[in-house]
């Protein structure tokens, strides 16, 4: 049987499995989180939900929310657990508590699930590249990602990947950053992306066709504040300018996703190209706090409220509107959003 032949989209977007019963389906979702992304690859992507910063052992009861919203895909953007200081067995321990809690369980049956990592599912609190163990924590993140072991991802340095779905007209390009794997944060060769992302990140992006590219960074890229433990794209001034030339080189409409400040903004700068470039925050999951940093191309700021975030794409238009959310991760509901047309040339 053609493994297309296993799905069907209803008419809001969602996988449902055509099984004999739940148990096959669900042993059949856990193996081939691959096959359930390449029946992907020709569907226009609408909904794309995100988040970060989940302390697993607490409640994820906020897994039926995110369900309620019927995303086609969900992108992990970093701090998927909390596993600092610890041995690399309690991390794969942690993140197969996870993969077993019921209510992850039953979204990730439903919704295929891609994703980057942070500091702390990464090591712990700020850690860089330095760490000994980072080739046995991909190993754990991959695989907690139900990442088939044929993806090129497994043979470079680091956990970056990038997709591309949607038919020509209506395809979207998603990339996921890794901030970690090469990290230097020595005053004498500070980086953030490390040599061979960088060359793959400009392959990716030269060679794009994507009427639309999303880009996935653990870590805020637009705020100019940095520092004292706060991390960012600010701490690492001339790697920023450098992607930032590297976006205005690109045609396509770009919008960036980031976490890990326990905080959720949408923001929106211009680069000196002139071209815009808007950012969606969400963090965290299961804990937020209530300080607002200040940010020049702030549209919309959350404290202080659990969420997530949510990328509702409308197709229709001369080219792709863009709903920006950010969603409660308490109780069902919208907390803001901006919408953003871009027209084709």
């Amino acid at each position: 049987m053609d493994r297309r032949t296993f799905l069907r989209f209803g008419s809001c977007g969602v996988a449902s499995l055509m099984l004999p019963d739940l148990a096959l389906a669900q042993d059949f979702w856990v193996r081939s989180n691959d096959t359930a992304l390449s029946v992907l690859e020709d569907k226009p992507l609408e909904r794309i939900a995100f988040g970060s910063c989940n302390q697993s052992h607490l409640n994820q009861k906020f897994w039926q929310l995110i369900g309620q919203d019927q995303p086609d895909l969900w992108v992990w953007l970093g701090d998927n657990i909390y596993a600092d200081n610890t041995t690399i067995e309690e991390r794969a321990r942690r993140f197969t508590a996870l993969k077993d809690n019921s209510y992850y369980k039953d979204f990730r049956q439903t919704v295929p699930i891609l994703g980057t990592w942070d500091d702390h599912d990464f090591a712990s609190n700020n850690m860089n590249g330095r760490f000994p163990e980072k080739a046995a924590s991909k190993e754990a993140l991959l695989n907690f990602l139900d990442v088939g072991h044929d993806a090129k991802v497994w043979n470079h340095s680091g956990v970056y990947q990038s997709f591309r779905m949607g038919p020509p007209g209506r395809k979207t390009h998603l990339i996921l950053l890794d901030l970690r794997f090469n990290m230097d944060t020595s005053w004498v060769d500070k980086k953030i992306l490390g040599d061979d992302q960088w060359q793959w990140l400009q392959d990716e992006l030269s060679s794009s066709d994507a009427d639309l590219i999303i880009i996935g960074s653990s870590l805020n890229v637009t705020s100019p504040l940095a520092g004292l433990g706060l991390e960012g794209w600010a701490g690492f001034p001339a790697e920023r300018q450098k992607f930032y030339e590297l976006l205005a080189s690109v045609d396509a409409p770009i919008v960036l996703l980031s976490g890990d400040r326990h905080f959720a903004e949408i923001t929106r700068i211009q680069l000196g190209s002139g071209k815009p470039i808007h950012e969606v925050m969400s963090s965290g999951l299961t804990h937020a706090n209530g300080v607002k940093l200040p940010h020049p191309g702030q549209v919309l700021t959350v404290v202080g409220h659990k969420n997530y975030g949510m990328l509702v794409i409308d197709w229709t238009l001369s080219g792709p509107q863009v709903r920006m959310q950010i969603r409660s991760a308490d109780r069902y509901g919208l907390l803001g959003q901006l919408a953003a047309n871009f027209q084709k040339n």
